[in-house]
């Protein structure tokens, strides 16, 4: 009698989808940084922001939330929350993939905290926003539909910083002011050495940068908390892992100094604002195959802004 080799094999693919099945949820999940501190990676190939927060004795803090992808991290939140609340809620800029998920976390009893420059420019953005995504139809209109812009605004301001004290982790929000955008915020915890940057920093990916930014100071930013030798930095966008340390942040600012450097040779060689746009990702070298290309021309155009004027 012939044996038939599918008995070992099924055992073999239950076995190892057992071992996988743990990894998977892991990367789609809550992924552990430090004790009670965690990343939720976006989605879109990384593209999406990414979540961190915290797990405290006295509640869960929340940094920078997607709503279209809200469901999918309060799952990831509650998976490892012990039953703890969301109390505080906080955004490292205004913008709607950071902020969008504000009034879902209050409605919930959460207190969103904001230095005063986010609120600023919150309060004109959020209603705007919410109006395109109803248009849009792709998030749930449970979500959007009847919601007010106060119910997603900070209710505790800040002007430089604030610590927020959970019990067990303390966690420094700190206004670092004009970088990606002029209300840049992040969130450092000093014990643990973790930092959650949000838009201040994309990995492998080109970023964003327009007339809102100052990359000048970007990079004095990138490199000050690069000095401050974080065990693990969660960028808005883009790979992350526990213990990445602070070569992510000096891989940007590096990616500055190339992209500022070779957009100065080609001005200053008499090259048009067009003619620089088409082609600077040619001179960009190792960086030239990041995704996100599309971001490139506003980049390109923010710099020569910068090198046009005196500083």
């Amino acid at each position: 009698m012939i044996r038939q080799p599918w008995g070992w094999f099924s055992l073999l693919l239950v076995v190892f989808l057992a071992f996988l099945a743990p990894w998977a949820s892991a990367q789609d999940g809550a992924i552990k940084l430090a004790d009670g501190v965690y990343g939720i990676k976006g989605g879109r190939g990384g593209e999406a922001i990414n979540t961190g927060f915290v797990v405290g004795d006295r509640g869960v803090f929340v940094y920078s939330c997607e709503i279209g992808d809200y469901d999918r991290r309060v799952q990831a939140i509650q998976s490892v929350a012990g039953g703890k609340l969301i109390r505080f809620v906080a955004n490292g800029h205004y913008a709607g993939d950071d902020t969008l998920c504000n009034h879902l976390f209050a409605e919930q009893g959460a207190l969103v905290l904001g230095s005063k420059e986010l609120a600023r420019q919150l309060l004109p953005y959020w209603p705007k926003r919410m109006e395109e995504e109803l248009k849009q139809g792709k998030i749930k209109k449970e979500y959007l539909e009847g919601k007010k812009v106060e119910m997603a605004m900070p209710v505790i301001t800040f002007d430089d910083k604030i610590t927020l004290d959970l019990g067990s982790h303390l966690v420094e929000l700190i206004f670092v002011g004009k970088a990606h955008t002029p209300d840049n915020t992040i969130a450092w915890l000093p014990k643990e050495k973790v930092l959650f940057v949000n838009d201040l920093l994309f990995v492998e990916l080109h970023p964003t940068a327009d007339g809102r930014s100052d990359i000048a100071n970007w990079q004095r930013i990138l490199r000050q908390l690069a000095s401050w030798s974080p065990v693990t930095v969660v960028p808005g966008h883009g790979v992350f892992a526990p213990g990445n340390g602070a070569k992510p942040l000096l891989e940007m600012d590096r990616y500055f100094d190339t992209m500022r450097a070779r957009i100065k040779t080609m001005k200053d060689a008499g090259r048009s604002l067009d003619d620089i746009k088409k082609g600077i990702r040619a001179e960009l070298g190792e960086f030239a195959k990041w995704p996100r290309e599309r971001a490139i021309p506003g980049t390109t155009e923010q710099f020569y802004r910068e090198l046009s004027t005196s500083r």
